[in-house]
């Protein structure tokens, strides 16, 4: 089974939808990624999306939040996902802890 191709055309019409989105609006989709701690495999899936991201012509916003967890990195991270969720140029956001 071969991912590549279809993987190929979804980045390539997303591309096409971001450039819709950007030209109707004025304002180049943006997703953010928040990653607490630096997890392996979560490092990697950022980076990834971020490269996808890249390609299809979307900006990407990453914030790193360090691995404690205690009352102020919670509060730190609700206030974070807080500011992105009301950030005008955020059109999505994915948080990995």
């Amino acid at each position: 089974m071969d991912g590549t191709g279809p993987a190929r055309r979804i980045v390539e019409e997303t591309a096409g939808r971001a450039a819709r989105i950007a030209e109707r609006t004025g304002v180049t989709p943006c997703l953010a990624t928040v990653l607490v701690g630096e997890d392996p495999a979560s490092v990697t899936y950022v980076r990834m999306k971020q490269n996808r991201c890249r390609r299809a012509g979307i900006t990407s916003r990453h914030v790193a939040l360090p691995a404690a967890i205690s009352t102020a990195s919670t509060a730190e991270l609700v206030g974070v996902l807080g500011e992105l969720s009301h950030d005008p140029g955020v059109r999505g956001f994915d948080e990995r802890v």
